[in-house]
């Protein structure tokens, strides 16, 4: 059995034992469900806003997350390519993704593809860690992550364009108008790679430059119906295709050249509806529909391959949200509400189910006892294919001081099988299992939280026993080149603490975080594979005049690329620079060098990294 200390959490109280008054006090959603300041959540909460992401110069949604505490966003070669998740450890689907508060997961894979998200369509990303099944159902057992995109009032015109490395582009263009009752956005954006050798395999014709192109388009359209009543309609819309390197075979299994290359296609339709009944009670009904596609092809004809790499997976996902918030009194807030979802698979493969629906009931009470907090959160889920699962947390709080707050939580949490976890149909390679039983978490942590007029800190120790982790493995333990089937195998164990801390004062912003993590696999005492143990991310940002200037340093510590830990990739260390300039109030001017020491390292095994890099842009706004 392992253990940590407290030793870190204690050594750090005395950065933070200064009283002032909090002054951020901007609203989270996520946390509890319901808007409430910042500095009021019990739950590790980060935060990324659009300015950050302007005063940062972020392009990408990999490029984003790994700026945040506790989080790993390796990717499969860079730019519109397959982009893991680590949060605290966690896997890629421990994670659940929202956008708006809808879940746009894959059925079939349980991943989102991050990667084709709009960054410049956010307007704040809030990440969530520990456990929230409770609040929100399957997936969400290392922590959850909430896209929230722009809705921009009035009338304004936006126009933005950059250029950068290995002939890589992208442009936006934003207009709106409305008036005091009705609202209207559209957003039109485009992103181009010309590519480079995402491989570093010399296999498969892999030497060829792999391209990306993106077509985006969003939307809203808002009426305020009287006083109390509003709705809001939006859609995104995703389109295009990213090169790869695979293998083709022809008719007598020999290897072909070939260029084969990935359709994708992501959409989301979401129709909210408010209704403020009274001064303490708000209703909200929200319906949805995503769409998530992908198409795989080569350049090679049907006829001429055995091994073909032209298929299709479209899954289809259906949304509907009851939920009340109702404020009883000062000190106590409650959160009740329902949750029905249905998945559809459509595939080139047959899968034996095709589809199963999640019904689910929630409530959440937060409750104020002066310098004592409460939170308790309770939900069941009966999906069609594993029938019901109970999650509950528990969250408390107490005020050391006027900003100073020390934070004592408890929850479970469950991923769910995916359809190819299920029903992957059965061919000589692979087979899905229907009895499979949902994986299973339950963490405790204990945290620290300091809110003052100039800075903020935050410091957490955490465990998480993770049992019944679902993995592939040769259905004959001799015959590992035969059909493969998931189980019910593993348990893992994950252990760690994490610093946050931001200041402002003047001209002058820094962040920082810093996470160690010890996530291994108990069966086996080995490191979960692509995990580092330790991360640093350091943001320094100085403005004088119309300039601005900034600095960012992104490190990470040796990781395993196989579950005996046999491959072993050393740490790295990449520092980026960025400047901005503001020629007149409504034209910027941007330019990053990233990697200035063109600093080789490896974030996944066979594949590049794009090198020292550099972009330059524009934006215009009426």
């Amino acid at each position: 059995m392992k253990s940590f200390t407290l030793l870190p959490l204690v050594a750090v109280v005395s950065l933070s034992a200064v009283a002032a008054t909090p002054v951020d006090e901007a609203l989270v959603v996520t946390a509890n469900r319901m808007a409430t300041p910042i500095s009021e959540v019990l739950a590790p909460v980060s935060v990324m806003t659009a300015a950050d992401i302007e005063r940062l110069n972020i392009s990408q949604m990999s490029e984003l997350l790994s700026r945040m505490a506790s989080i790993e966003t390796p990717t499969s070669g860079g730019v519109g390519t397959s982009t893991s998740v680590y949060v605290r450890g966690g896997n890629t689907n421990h994670t659940l993704v929202l956008v708006d508060g809808v879940r746009i997961n894959s059925a079939t894979l349980g991943s989102t593809a991050l990667q084709h998200l709009d960054v410049s369509n956010i307007e704040s990303v809030e990440l969530v860690r520990g456990p929230a099944s409770s609040l929100y159902g399957a997936d969400a057992v290392s922590g959850v992550l909430q896209i929230i995109s722009k809705k921009i009032a009035g009338k304004h015109f936006t126009v933005s364009s950059e250029l950068g490395s290995n002939d890589w582009q992208n442009t936006n263009v934003r207009l709106g108008n409305g008036n005091d009752t009705t609202q209207w956005s559209l957003a039109l954006g485009y992103e181009e790679l010309g590519g480079f050798d995402r491989s570093t395999l010399d296999t498969f014709h892999n030497d060829d430059e792999d391209s990306y192109r993106n077509t985006q388009l969003s939307g809203n359209l808002s009426h305020q119906w009287s006083d109390t009543v509003s709705s809001r309609f939006s859609v995104q819309h995703n389109d295009g295709e990213t090169e790869s390197d695979n293998e083709c075979l022809n008719g007598f299994y020999a290897e072909v050249a070939c260029k084969p290359y990935a359709e994708f296609k992501q959409e989301l339709y979401n129709l909210d509806n408010t209704w403020q009944v009274t001064d303490s009670l708000q209703l909200k009904a929200q319906l949805a529909h995503s769409v998530d596609t992908s198409k795989n092809h080569d350049d090679v004809a049907l006829a001429a391959e055995v091994a073909s790499s032209d298929t299709y997976m479209i899954t289809r996902k259906d949304t509907l949200v009851l939920q009340g918030d109702y404020r009883v009194s000062d000190t106590l807030a409650l959160v009740l509400g329902g949750e029905y979802i249905t998945d559809e698979v459509e595939s080139s493969s047959a899968y034996s189910s095709t589809e199963r629906d999640n019904k689910a009931f929630f409530g959440v009470l937060n409750y104020d006892l002066g310098k004592h907090g409460l939170q308790v959160g309770l939900r069941n889920d009966d999906n069609e294919a594993f029938g019901r699962h109970t999650t509950e947390s528990v969250a408390w709080g107490y005020q050391l001081a006027e900003s100073l707050r020390l934070i004592a939580s408890w929850g479970t949490a469950f991923r769910a099988p995916t359809f190819n976890d299920l029903y992957w149909p059965e061919d000589p390679y692979g087979r899905g299992n229907a009895t499979l039983s949902p994986e299973e978490s339950e963490n405790t942590e204990l945290a620290l939280k300091y809110s003052g007029e100039t800075q903020s800190f935050s410091a957490a120790v955490f465990k998480n026993n993770i049992d019944g982790l679902i993995e592939w493995a040769p259905v004959d333990a001799n015959d590992p080149w035969g059909q493969w089937q998931p189980s019910n195998v593993d348990n893992a164990q994950i252990e760690g603490f994490e610093l946050d801390y931001v200041v402002t004062v003047d001209q002058f912003t820094a962040t920082a975080n810093y996470t160690w993590l010890d996530s291994d696999n108990e069966n086996t005492d080995k490191r979960l594979i692509n995990r580092a143990r330790r991360q640093l991310n350091v943001d320094l940002d100085y403005a004088v005049a119309a300039w601005r200037y900034g600095l960012s340093l992104k490190a990470r510590s040796d990781f395993y690329a196989d579950i005996n830990n046999t491959r072993r990739y050393g740490g790295y260390g990449v520092v980026d620079l960025r400047s901005h300039y503001a020629l007149t109030p409504q034209l910027n001017l941007s330019a990053s060098l990233t990697n200035i020491f063109d600093k080789e390292f490896i974030e996944r095994e066979n594949f590049a990294d794009p090198g020292r890099g550099f972009k330059v842009g524009f934006s215009y706004s009426l």
